[in-house]
C-alpha cells in the first residue's frame, strides 16, 4: 500500500498553476488586472506567437515597493485583504495572491517596477535554480512584467495548447472585453509587431465600443439604466436584428470584472422573449454594480464565477429592466449610408412595391435529363415494399406546427405531411395542380389528398442545402468593385484563422488595414442572386466554422438560407413548377435544413367538415 507523503514546493507550485494559468490569455488576464488594482490609466500588451514565447504587460499605476518585490512572488501574498472578513467586502480584481507565484513557476519571468517615491525603478529576475534577484533599473512610473516561454517546464501541459492564431485569438477577446470594462483606462495590444487594438481611455462607454465593435451594432443599441436598492444595471442591449447563433456577443460586466453568469444571461436573453428566432441569442454589455456583501467572487481561481446572494430576485429586475428597455425603444433596424446610396443593414421580408423578376430558370432550368433521374429514383422506390417515411423529430414537428398555427388558424388545424410513401408524396409533388401564391409567400398546390401549402422559402432552401452539401467548394465570382468590410477586434481575429475555410466555400476575403477586409470574390449562386453580403452575414457564418467536426454542413445551412428567395417574392407557374419538380428530387422533401416543414397539409375531409358538407 502507497503511503502519503508531502509533495515537493515545486511541484504543489505546479499544480496550483494549474488551476489559475490555463493559456496565455491566462497570464494577460492576470497581469491586466493587477494593472487594473493598481489603479493604471494606460495599458499596454505586446504578444508574439500568440503569448506562447512571449507577454508584455507595462502599465503606469502605482507600482510595487521595493521591499516587497519578493513577497510578490510567494503563493498567496497580496495586498489587497487582510483577514477572512474581507472576503466578503472585496472590491478589487484580484486578491488570492497566486497570479504572480503561478506565472513564475511555469515561465521565465522578469518584473520591473517603481513607485513615485523611489528615483529609480527595480528590476526581479530569477536565476537557474528559481532563486530571485533584484537590481536597479531606470524606468518611469508603473510595473512592466515580460513572460518567456510559457509552460517550458511543463511540456505535457505545453503540447495541450492551440494554434497560435487560436491563442491570440483569445487574448484578442479578454482585452476587447475587459477595455469595455473599463472605458476610463486606454488599452493598446500588440500581437507580433502588428496594432491589434487600441482604446483612448476617455470614460465614455459608447465611444470605447465604437472602437471595438461593428459600426453596425452601434447604430443598433439600446441604453439601459436601472436602479435598485442592491446596486444598478447599465449598459447597453442590442436590437433583436443583431442576434447571433451563439452567445459569443454577450458582455456581463460585475463590479469592473468579467463573470460568466447563466443567471444573468438567462435573465437578460428571457426580455426578449417573442422577439428571437428560435436558438438566436441577444447581443448585450450589462454593467452590474452591487454592494460586495451581496456577492461571493471567491468561487474558482479563475474569478470569472460568482454567487449571488439572492438570484430570484436579481433574476426578476435584470429580466423586468432589460424588457422595459427593451419595449420602450424604437427596435425598428436602421438604415446606413454608403457611397451616397441607402441599403438595409439586414434584409427584411417584406412586400415590395414593385416585383423584380427572379430567374428562376437560371437555377432550376427545365431538362430532359433531370425527368429522366427522378424517374429511375421514383421506380426504384416503388419496387421497395413497405418503404417509410423517416419522419422528423416530435419536438421539431410540434414547434413548427405552433409557429404556423396563426397563419392557418382561420382555414384549418395545420398538420404536416403523414404519407407513409415518399413516393406518393414526390408524385402528387410532380402532378399536382398549382393554384398559386398566397401572399406571394406560400405556394398553393392541389393534390389528390387535398390542399398542399409550401413555404417557397424553405423550397428554395432545403433544394440548394442539398446541392451545396453535394457539391466540391463554389467557384467564386470576382467583385467589379470589391466590398469593404470592417469587423470588430475580435471578430476580426477570427476571420483570420478562418480566411482558408472561406476560401473553400467561394468566399475570397483579403486583409486590408487593421480589423479591414476586402471582399473580392464570392460564391457564384449568391452572385446570380444579387444577395448583399455584409459584416453580419460574414459574422454568422464564421460562427458556424467554429465548429470543428461540422463546420461545412453549417456553413452550407448559412448559405442557403441566405441564397433562398424570400418571401414577398412573386413567381410565375413556370417557376413555382420548376421549383417542385428539383423538390421531387430532393432526398428530403420534408423540412428545411432547420427542422421546420416544408409542406402543411388541409385535407379535403377537412375543408368539407368546415362548411358543413
Amino acid at each position: 500500500m502507497k503511503r502519503i507523503k508531502v509533495l515537493p514546493e515545486h511541484v504543489s507550485q505546479k499544480i496550483a498553476a494549474g488551476e489559475v494559468i490555463e493559456r496565455p490569455a491566462s497570464v494577460v488576464k492576470e497581469l491586466v488586472e493587477n494593472a487594473i488594482d493598481a489603479m493604471a490609466a494606460s495599458i499596454e500588451i505586446e504578444i508574439w506567437d500568440g503569448g506562447k514565447e512571449y507577454i508584455r504587460v507595462s502599465d503606469n499605476g502605482f507600482g510595487i515597493h521595493p521591499h516587497d518585490l519578493k513577497l510578490a512572488f510567494l503563493p498567496h501574498a497580496t495586498s489587497k485583504i487582510n483577514s477572512a472578513d474581507d472576503l466578503f467586502a472585496i472590491t478589487s480584481l484580484g486578491f488570492r495572491g497566486e497570479a504572480l507565484a503561478s506565472i513564475a513557476s511555469v515561465s521565465s519571468l522578469v518584473l520591473r517596477s517603481r513607485t513615485a517615491d523611489t528615483a529609480t525603478g527595480y528590476q526581479l529576475s530569477f536565476n537557474a535554480n528559481q532563486e530571485p534577484t533584484i537590481e536597479p533599473v531606470g524606468m518611469d512610473i508603473g510595473t512592466t512584467v515580460e513572460v518567456r516561454r510559457l509552460f517550458y517546464n511543463t511540456p505535457a501541459r505545453y503540447k495541450f495548447l492551440k494554434r497560435t492564431s487560436a491563442e491570440k485569438r483569445y487574448i484578442v477577446e479578454f482585452v476587447s472585453g475587459i477595455a469595455i470594462a473599463h472605458p476610463q483606462i486606454a488599452f493598446r495590444l500588440v500581437a507580433d509587431d502588428k496594432l491589434a487594438l487600441r482604446t483612448h481611455g476617455q470614460g465614455v462607454l459608447k465611444d470605447t465600443l465604437a472602437n471595438l465593435v461593428n459600426r453596425s451594432v452601434i447604430s443598433n443599441l439600446v441604453e439601459i439604466d436601472y436602479q435598485a436598492d442592491w446596486g444598478g444595471i447599465r449598459g447597453y442591449l442590442g436590437k433583436p436584428s443583431l442576434a447571433r447563433k451563439n452567445r459569443k456577443g454577450q458582455l456581463v460586466i460585475l463590479n469592473g470584472r468579467i463573470i460568466e453568469s447563466s443567471l444573468i444571461s438567462n435573465a437578460a436573453e428571457k426580455a426578449y422573449a417573442g422577439m428571437l428566432e428560435h436558438r438566436q441569442y441577444p447581443v448585450f454589455y450589462l454593467f452590474l454594480n452591487m454592494n460586495p456583501g451581496l456577492i461571493d467572487v471567491n468561487v474558482h481561481p479563475a474569478k470569472i464565477q460568482v454567487r449571488f446572494q439572492d438570484e430570484r430576485q436579481l433574476y426578476q429586475e435584470v429580466s423586468s429592466a432589460c424588457r422595459q428597455a427593451l419595449t420602450t425603444s424604437d427596435l425598428s433596424r436602421q438604415l446606413a449610408v454608403d457611397s451616397g446610396s441607402f441599403h438595409v443593414m439586414e434584409e427584411q421580408n417584406r412586400v415590395s412595391a414593385e416585383q423584380p423578376h427572379f430567374d428562376l430558370d437560371r437555377y432550376f432550368p427545365l431538362q430532359p435529363e433531370a425527368w429522366k433521374s427522378v424517374d429511375l429514383m421514383l421506380v426504384k422506390e416503388q419496387r421497395t415494399p413497405g418503404l417509410v417515411l423517416e419522419q422528423p423529430k416530435q419536438e421539431s414537428l410540434s414547434t413548427a406546427a405552433a409557429v404556423y398555427k396563426n397563419q392557418l388558424d382561420a382555414v384549418s388545424e395545420p398538420s404536416p405531411i403523414s404519407d407513409s410513401n415518399i413516393y406518393r408524396v414526390k408524385d402528387q409533388l410532380l402532378n399536382g395542380r398549382i393554384i398559386g401564391q398566397f401572399r406571394q409567400t406560400y405556394i398553393l398546390l392541389e393534390t389528390e389528398s387535398g390542399l398542399w401549402l409550401l413555404d417557397q422559402h424553405i423550397v428554395h432552401e432545403r433544394i440548394l442545402y442539398e446541392r451545396l452539401l453535394a457539391e466540391e467548394p463554389q467557384f467564386n465570382v470576382q467583385q467589379v468593385f470589391p466590398i469593404t468590410l470592417n469587423f470588430s477586434h475580435k471578430d476580426a481575429q477570427t476571420i483570420v484563422e478562418h480566411l482558408p475555410k472561406l476560401a473553400r466555400l467561394g468566399l475570397e476575403l483579403e486583409e486590408f488595414g487593421i480589423n479591414s477586409f476586402v471582399l473580392r470574390g464570392i460564391p457564384s449562386f449568391l452572385s446570380a442572386e444579387s444577395g448583399s453580403i455584409d459584416e453580419a452575414f460574414i459574422i454568422e457564418l464564421v460562427d458556424d466554422l467554429l465548429d470543428e467536426t461540422n463546420w461545412r454542413e453549417k456553413a452550407v445551412i448559412t448559405l442557403a438560407c441566405k441564397s433562398a428567395i424570400k418571401a414577398g417574392r412573386r413567381l410565375d407557374n413556370k417557376q413555382i413548377q420548376s421549383l417542385l419538380e428539383q423538390l421531387a428530387a430532393a432526398e428530403n422533401p420534408f423540412t428545411c435544413p432547420h427542422g421546420r416543414p416544408i409542406i402543411v397539409r388541409i385535407a379535403e375531409q377537412e375543408i368539407q367538415r368546415r362548411f358543413g358538407r
